[in-house]
C-alpha cells in the first residue's frame, strides 16, 4: 500500500473511532484504526485499579483462547506481568514493549512457563493510558509464535499513533474516581505490588529483604539482576535465596510460584 493510501486509510478509520467515543462501538473502531497501520493478532484492553484484579475492557479473542489469555490472567498471574507493574507505576507513559520491560530471565520464569507461553503470544506491545478513575489502562497488541516479531516500522507506527489513541482512550474509558480507587490505596505500594501478598503468604517468616528478593525472583530476575537492582553482592543474593527456600520449605521456583498463585487465588 502506498503512503498516501495508508494515510487515507488511517484517517478514515481514526475518524470513525473519534465519532464512536462513549459508545459500544468505540473499541471495535479503535481496533480497525490500529489495524490500518500495523498487523497484529490479539488486541486487548486491561484496566488496573490499584492492587485489585484487572478488568478486561475489550478483547478480540475467541472464547476458548480467552480462557487462557484473559480469564487465567486475571485469576492471579497478572501481578507478575511487566505490563501490570508498568500500568501501576504513575511515572510510566507512552508505548512499551514487553521484551524491553521484562527481567533478564523472564523467559525462564514460572510466570512465563505456566501462563505466558500457553497464550501462544510471541511479541507484545502496549500503549499506557491514564483515564480518570483507573490507576492505568493498557491497550496491547500481540503477534503469535508463528508470526514475526514487531519490527522497527511497526513500533514507529504505533508510537506515531500513540498521542491520539491515548487521548481517545482516556476520554472513552474514564470512570468515577470515587468508586474506582480502593480504600487506603497508596500509589507507593504500586512500586512493589507483589510484596503485600507475599507478606501475607509468608506470615512474618521472611524478612523485608527476603520479601524483596522473592518478589524479584518471581518476576524473572536472575541473581545478578537482583544484585544490581538492590545494590548488593551476587553471593548475598544467593544466600538469601537459599534461606528463602529453606524457610518456605520449597526446593524450586516452580513450588514457590505455585504457593504464590495459591495465595492470590484465595484472596
Amino acid at each position: 500500500m502506498s503512503v498516501d493510501k495508508a494515510f487515507s486509510a488511517w484517517n478514515e478509520a481514526i475518524a470513525k473511532a473519534i465519532g464512536a467515543v462513549g459508545t459500544a462501538e468505540f473499541a471495535h473502531r479503535l481496533e480497525a484504526a490500529l489495524g490500518s497501520i500495523v498487523d497484529f493478532d490479539i488486541l486487548m484492553v486491561f484496566a488496573y485499579s490499584g492492587s485489585e484484579k484487572p478488568v478486561c475492557l475489550y478483547h478480540n479473542i475467541d472464547s476458548r483462547r480467552a480462557r487462557t489469555v484473559v480469564d487465567a490472567y486475571v485469576s492471579g498471574p497478572y501481578i507478575l506481568d511487566p505490563f501490570y507493574n508498568t500500568a501501576t507505576d504513575p511515572q510510566a507513559t507512552g508505548v512499551k514493549r514487553l521484551r524491553d520491560m521484562a527481567p533478564d530471565q523472564f523467559h525462564k520464569s514460572e510466570y512465563f512457563r505456566r501462563h505466558y507461553k500457553l497464550t501462544g503470544i510471541r511479541d507484545e506491545v502496549g500503549i499506557i493510558c491514564r483515564p480518570d478513575g483507573w490507576t492505568g489502562v493498557v491497550i496491547s497488541f500481540t503477534r503469535p509464535v508463528a508470526a514475526p516479531a514487531f519490527g522497527r516500522q511497526d513500533i514507529a507506527a504505533i508510537r506515531a499513533s500513540q498521542p491520539v489513541i491515548q487521548t481517545l482512550a482516556d476520554r472513552h474509558w474514564r470512570r468515577n474516581a470515587a468508586i474506582a480507587t480502593p480504600a487506603g490505596w497508596d500509589a507507593e505500594v504500586a512500586r512493589d505490588p507483589i510484596g503485600e501478598p507475599l507478606t501475607r503468604m509468608t506470615d512474618g517468616i521472611l524478612t523485608p529483604r527476603e520479601i524483596e528478593i522473592t518478589s524479584l525472583v518471581l518476576q524473572g530476575h536472575s541473581s545478578g539482576s537482583i544484585a544490581r537492582h538492590l545494590a548488593i553482592a551476587p553471593g548475598t543474593v544467593k544466600n538469601h535465596r537459599k534461606n528463602i527456600y529453606h524457610k518456605l520449605d520449597v526446593s524450586s521456583q516452580s513450588e514457590l510460584f505455585a504457593m504464590f498463585i495459591q495465595q492470590l487465588s484465595g484472596q
